[in-house]
């Protein structure tokens, strides 16, 4: 939100040599801003497009608001391709698969300005396609400071009925757009001649009847304009009438010769120059020019710059049916896994009968199919018909994308069966396309992975151009990739790659998985999996890593492993009930699961072995076998960290405690019943770390209860029970977002210790660092004792700010919300823990920013104004854009009343910051409240007075309407 920058224009037509200005037109236009929706219809030639530009140029010399202009193609049926385009008319940055979601908050973002979406020749996006179900869902949430344009031949099948009974929706017609008499006499004087015939007030036919002089018809004039035209200028309308929309260059690479598209634009009526170096020919010219021998050079000019749609469009109106054909193949090479479906489905359409059987057509027929259930089998069939059909043909490389498309569909079923018979398939073909090496390399890849060999996959991982093809296709491989770097025990480059090359929810979890098992603790990302088989490999990660935290599910939670049909499903059911078993406290079972895969799934097979090393610190404690196999095995650094954390726990219980294993891998490794364990028989020698470490998680205190029971493990569970704080009974509560408070079950606590300023100071400064430095401590609170005085000073100071948080411990006890030692303080963070200023930098998201301005009760952190000045001033900043941009989303939800008020609370806080200036002065010119208004704009001259600067354009453009209003 508050993004008020001017849009650059683009596609915008320049003015005609000879343009009428039609002004009433223009004034119709300006109450676009006063209404969400405005409709332009009208046929062929009638102006709209003249119209709209005439009107954006006005509103330049005089803003109400900020244009963005989209001139619509064939390719925007695509939902993706048309919110990429309206995204970059908005000088947004668009995600990987824009929707409304990401054009709408694009909209919002630049409130309190009004924006206005012009969307040209929208008639060129079908009714039913995903393109038209973004423009229903843009226009049925249209934010309050947004308006849309559409401008068509025909009335867009939109949801526009509520809106029109309610008055929010304007109208051109054709009868509106239709030259006046005295219109129609002004151009002819602007030419010098006369109309010959009625042209019932037809822009286009006027304006081409009167550039070809006196005629019989419209029809005979364009003839007349066309027979004066030297032939390589002829050449050229042809060859822009063929592309629709183009540069000089593409028109030149079409005429097959040099262009002066400039001239054309001189000699030939409706050819116009657009702003962004573009021309483009009006459709009229389309039934008169002849084009035909043009077709085939358009068509890969289009596929060049990726408007598959247009290009086939040309070739079904020419019924060029294998043109359409190679087409067919290149928008599946393109858009793997990402099929538009509509274009796909009316192509199809079009076919005759005759010809669906082609090979190109039963590869296009499979690809939607896909793009709709890629569980349906039908798609197989369709494309081993295709596959073999190609290949009799002699046409390698499109039976080279028809295994492309059999590769994301195996992959997307999690089908290794048949991505291994694709591979053996893909190494009989004798392309050399991108396509076609990816395949090879990720089918071989596929293969030593099958055979047990993952460092042999990478070796043919390393050498696909992935970035030589549709990213679909390299996506698919890269996650392929990914998964053989964590069979190899390379957690850290398999979590690297996926957080470098892929963006999606599935890639982050991966990432977060193979840190987690790297011996890097992470959160891992909730996702809807894609498939079944996402969803069971899932399952089976997120059940180990649960037992980590003491957390169990169902006693099979990927069922029973005997009756998995493949060494890696079975490891992974294996490993779930394994560590469930464990973290129940059932050990003898979880070895019992161990045994009976190893009876089935041998270790001595390599696959099933190499499977069995994911959980490599499970198999290394219940198995002896596999333990006795890995201490003989160089294994990869993951690997090697899980060996070392079983090692250590095994020695653990053989009396040896001399590994120094680092925490984070006793939680990572080890489910938490043998972290606890390995912590109890460490702390029984007097090393209590990784006890106080674990103790963060609310499990470990009940586990070291039931411990003290347990004749082995007593005394070191005694005494990490003596040293590592148990939770306090109720919630504790810090407020700094104002006057400090403190409070238990949510009731403000009078204690005297909270009215000592070094302990409020101490408090706050914890607050905004929770790890403090016991130097810098003494250095900010105690700048002038030497070092033994403010050590003394510390110890008291924390004494207080203990029995302040926790009044209840005995003396000597350790508490639970602050604890020390030889170099730190923290402030440790809990369920029982709530700080008001933690939670305000967490609720950022926008649905939760009332919420974070509801913590704010006034100045934060007085008692640090002279040691943190910085730090408060941030936190300030940051209440101030909350503020705004709940502001902005108050006016663009039609509230502007509270959005002033908002406005006047930030501006109380920072009276000279522009974006509160432009809300407020949005928000009184929406409420229409004359006396508001006066006073708001007063305000701002005021303060950009006192600054001695200028506006910013869009404040300008604010303060402008303050002064009509």
């Amino acid at each position: 939100m508050g993004d008020n920058t001017i849009l650059p224009l683009h596609g915008v037509p320049r003015p005609l040599d000879v343009e009428l200005p039609r002004l009433r037109l223009v004034d119709r236009l300006r109450q676009r801003w006063t209404s969400p929706i405005t409709l332009v219809v009208a046929g062929p030639g009638f102006g709209k497009t003249t119209a709209l530009a005439q009107a954006v140029r006005a509103n330049l010399l005089e803003p109400r608001g900020v244009d963005a202009w989209v001139t619509c193609g064939p390719d925007h049926e695509d939902a993706s391709h048309l919110a990429r385009t309206i995204l970059a008319a908005l000088d947004t940055v668009p995600c990987p698969e824009p929707g409304a979601p990401e054009v709408l908050e694009a909209l919002r973002r630049r409130a309190p300005l009004d924006i206005c979406l012009l969307l040209d020749d929208v008639h060129e996006i079908p009714g039913s396609s995903p393109g038209a179900t973004l423009l229903a869902a843009i226009a049925r949430a249209l934010p309050g400071t947004a308006h849309l344009v559409l401008s068509g031949r025909r009335t867009p099948d939109l949801p526009l009925a509520r809106r029109e009974a309610a008055g929010e929706l304007a109208a051109l017609s054709t009868e509106d757009l239709a030259f006046t008499d005295a219109e129609t006499a002004a151009l002819a004087t602007r030419f010098g001649r006369e109309l010959p015939q009625d042209l019932h007030g037809w822009p286009a036919l006027i304006r081409l009847s009167l550039c070809a002089g006196p005629a019989a018809s419209w029809r005979y004039a364009a003839e007349e304009v066309l027979h004066r035209l030297a032939e390589p200028v002829r050449r050229a309308l042809a060859a822009l009438v063929t592309l629709g929309c183009a540069t000089e260059e593409e028109v030149g690479t079409v005429a097959d010769g040099p262009v002066d598209l400039d001239r054309l634009a001189r000699e030939v009526p409706l050819v116009v120059r657009l702003d962004d170096g573009r021309y483009r020919a009006h459709d009229l010219w389309a039934g008169i020019v002849p084009a035909d021998h043009l077709r085939a050079k358009a068509v890969e000019v289009l596929a060049a710059r990726g408007e598959l749609a247009g290009a086939g469009r040309i070739a079904c109106r020419a019924h060029d049916w294998p043109l359409l054909a190679r087409l067919a193949v290149e928008l599946v090479r393109t858009t793997l896994s990402v099929l538009p479906a509509a274009t796909a489905q009316r192509w199809l359409k079009a076919v005759p009968a005759r010809h669906r059987e082609e090979p190109a057509f039963l590869l296009l027929q499979a690809a939607m199919t896909h793009a709709r259930d890629f569980t349906d089998p039908s798609i197989d069939r369709l494309v081993d018909r295709a596959c073999a059909q190609m290949v009799e043909k002699g046409d390698q490389d499109s039976a080279a994308v028809a295994l492309g498309q059999a590769v994301i569909t195996a992959h997307s079923r999690g089908d290794l069966v048949r991505l291994a018979e694709i591979a053996h398939r893909a190494q009989r073909l004798d392309a050399s396309t991108p396509v076609l090496r990816l395949l090879r390399h990720s089918a071989n890849a596929v293969l030593a992975e099958l055979a047990g060999d993952p460092e042999q996959g990478l070796v043919h991982l390393a050498q696909a151009p992935t970035s030589e093809v549709p990213r679909a296709l390299s996506v698919s491989t890269t996650r392929f990739h990914v998964h053989c770097l964590a069979m190899c025990g390379r957690g850290r480059e398999a979590a690297e790659l996926a957080e470098r090359m892929l963006d999606d929810d599935l890639a982050r979890r991966h990432a977060a998985v193979a840190r987690w098992f790297d011996g890097e603790p992470t959160t891992t990302p909730d996702s809807v999996d894609s498939t079944a088989r996402d969803a069971f490999v899932a399952r089976a990660f997120h059940t180990v890593i649960a037992a980590s935290f003491g957390d169990t599910t169902t006693e099979l939670p990927c069922g029973d492993p005997a009756e998995k049909d493949n060494p890696r499903d079975a490891v992974l059911a294996c490993a779930a009930q394994a560590a469930v078993a464990v973290t129940r406290g059932d050990e003898e079972l979880a070895r019992d699961v161990y045994k009976r895969h190893l009876a089935k799934w041998p270790a001595d097979v390599k696959v099933a072995e190499r499977h069995l090393r994911r959980f490599l610190t499970l198999g290394y404690v219940l198995s002896d076998e596999l333990r006795e196999r890995w201490d003989n095995t160089d294994l990869g650094p993951s690997h090697q960290k899980a060996r070392a954390a079983g090692r250590a726990f095994v020695r653990a219980r053989q009396g040896d405690l001399s590994s120094d294993l680092p925490e984070a891998h006793a939680l990572c490794f080890l489910p938490l019943p043998w972290s606890i364990e390995l912590a109890v028989r460490l702390a029984a020698t007097g090393k209590t770390k990784l006890g106080a470490w674990l103790s963060d998680h609310a499990a470990v205190h009940q586990k070291l209860r039931d411990l003290v029971h347990d004749p082995d493990l007593a005394a070191g569970a005694a005494k990490l029970l003596a040293t590592v704080p148990t939770p306090p009974d109720h919630p504790i509560g810090i407020e700094v977002l104002g006057p400090m408070r403190v409070t238990r079950n949510g009731v403000a606590v009078d204690a005297p210790e909270l009215r000592r300023a070094r302990v409020r100071q101490l408090l706050g400064l914890l607050v905004l660092s929770p790890v403090l430095n016991r130097d810098q401590a003494m250095d900010l609170l105690w700048p002038e004792l030497d070092s033994a005085s403010a050590a003394r000073n510390l110890r008291v100071t924390m004494t207080h700010l203990r029995r302040l948080l926790e009044p209840e411990r005995a003396g000597g006890e350790a508490t639970y919300c602050v604890r020390s030692d030889g170099e730190t303080i923290r402030l440790v963070r809990s369920e029982m823990l709530s700080v008001d200023l933690w939670s305000f930098h967490e609720l950022s998201d926008t649905d939760q920013l009332d919420q974070a301005i509801a913590l704010w009760r006034g100045e934060p952190l007085a008692e640090l104004a002279d040691l943190c000045e910085a730090e408060i001033a941030r936190i300030r900043a940051r209440h101030v854009h909350n503020l705004l941009a709940l502001g902005e989303l108050r006016l663009v939800s039609a509230d502007p009343a509270q959005a002033w008020r908002l406005a006047d609370r930030a501006l109380a806080l920072e009276p000279f910051e522009p974006r509160g200036h432009r809300l407020a002065l949005a928000a009184a010119l929406r409420a229409r409240n004359p006396q508001r208004t006066s006073r708001t704009r007063a305000r701002v001259l005021d303060s950009l007075r006192q600054l001695g600067v200028r506006p910013d354009p869009a404040t300008e453009i604010l303060l402008r309407q303050s002064v009509s209003s």
